[in-house]
């Protein structure tokens, strides 16, 4: 008899006689086949239908066989619709931790699993994200695209503003500021519409709009939309640690075989996060609230959130938004006349910023650079910092912001009495004004 057909009651071989088959047929040895990270008993064993391996040690034995693991697992009781709940889950927790290259392989793995729309519109999304995260933009609208035809606002209403978030960070990577916040609005009104009450979709279209309009000089309603997440953001991040434990369970069930287990450890992970925002969420916030005030005039209240802010940076470990408002608190010591302090402030946020690849904020702190150097009267330094900026605005088609720093430059200029460079700023920001997608 042929071991490579013999049937179980199901009609198909077993497990452990696809092994042995698929084994004979790369010409291998059972001590070849577990080479250093298994042993010939564990092979025979499982030939034999002996032992269940794990997930783990199967992938070894596929990788070394040269099969698709779904070859040795056909006959399992992982069915389709497990593995799709599975790859789902560990797809969504990667990108909650912004591990986006395993983001990436777990709705890879999904997508060729998945047959369901929902299903496919959910790692569309998460594919997006990881694209975005990862500098692929132009990819990133696509996945949006494809998902949201997949879907119907009425029956997924949900999936619906999930996607159409991730499509309005997408415009807003791309300076394209008054689609973004036509996106975000639109989720707005979906999640308000179809009272979804997922609370960290809500807090986030709260402070991706805030940032929106904050952007295109709508303060009022920026403050409003701030203020109306600042709550959810300040909530304890206890929940956040709790939550990164289940996730290392549910790995742990998943490397032993037992994927019920894992699912469930991944969606009380999950549960945990919806029910959470953490320290990022807070510090963008209170970084957002220091600029409007400031933007607002209300000096002393955005120093003191300023302060705040860089101090709690400073505490939680987060450079990022430590940084960020670093540059919000030069532009308040230029403003009361500090060019000295200004400078060296922005300027060390300047290297922070570019050291950890936030090319729009770097941009940002370079501006602050050039108008503290030309208030020192260093003009070739002023002029090299404002056209660094410009250059890296324009390197990641920023239309927005590269026109507010070419407007900026060409006040300086004007101020000068270099006219006609002026009017060549002024152009430049003229021309690079958002234009339609």
């Amino acid at each position: 008899m042929n071991v490579g057909t013999t049937s179980t009651v199901s009609g198909g071989p077993t497990l452990g006689e696809r092994v042995r088959s698929a084994r004979r047929e790369a010409g291998l040895s059972q001590a070849q086949l577990a080479g250093a990270e298994l042993t010939k008993g564990f092979i025979s064993q499982i030939e034999s239908g002996l032992v269940r391996p794990s997930i783990r040690s199967l992938q070894h034995i596929a990788a070394k066989l040269g099969r698709p693991l779904d070859y040795f697992i056909a006959d399992e009781p992982l069915t389709t619709a497990k593995r799709v709940t599975f790859h789902r889950l560990a797809a969504e927790a990667a990108a909650e931790r912004q591990d986006w290259i395993v983001a990436e392989r777990e709705a890879r793995a999904g997508l060729a699993a998945g047959t369901d729309a929902a299903d496919r519109a959910g790692f569309l999304r998460v594919l997006a994200s990881a694209a975005l995260n990862q500098g692929r933009r132009e990819e990133a609208f696509d996945h949006v695209t494809e998902g949201l035809g997949l879907l119907d606002v009425a029956k997924q209403p949900i999936d619906v503003a999930r996607l159409l978030y991730v499509r309005g960070l997408a415009y807003g990577e791309s300076g394209q500021l008054v689609a973004s916040t036509e996106a975000f609005e639109r989720v707005r009104d979906i999640v308000e519409r179809y009272e979804i009450l997922d609370p960290r979709l809500r807090a986030r279209v709260a402070v991706a709009l805030g940032t929106t309009y904050r952007r295109l000089g709508r303060t009022t309603k920026a403050i409003a939309s701030y203020e109306s997440a600042l709550a959810t953001a300040s909530r304890a991040n206890e929940l956040k640690l709790a939550a990164q434990g289940f996730m290392g369970i549910a790995v742990s069930h998943y490397d032993a075989g037992d994927l019920d287990a894992a699912i469930v450890s991944y969606e009380r992970a999950l549960e945990l996060f919806e029910r959470i925002a953490d320290t990022d969420f807070e510090l963008h916030v209170r970084q957002s609230l220091a600029s409007i005030h400031f933007q607002q005039g209300h000096v002393t209240q955005a120093r003191d959130l300023a302060d705040r802010t860089i101090a709690r940076s400073a505490e939680v470990g987060d450079e990022h938004w430590g940084a960020v408002t670093q540059v919000v608190r030069a532009r308040i010591l230029l403003s009361g006349g500090d060019a000295d302090e200004a400078r060296r402030v922005a300027r060390h946020a300047e290297r922070t910023l570019a050291g950890l690849g936030d090319q729009i904020q770097r941009a940002h702190a370079l501006r602050v650079v050039a108008l503290a150097s030309e208030e020192r009267g260093e003009t070739a330094d002023a002029d090299r910092a404002f056209k660094q900026a410009i250059e890296l605005l324009s390197s990641i088609d920023d239309r927005a912001d590269l026109s507010l720093a070419a407007s900026e430059y060409s006040k300086v200029l004007r101020a000068r009495g270099s006219i006609d460079e002026a009017f060549a700023m002024l152009e430049l920001a003229h021309s690079r004004r958002e234009r339609p997608r």
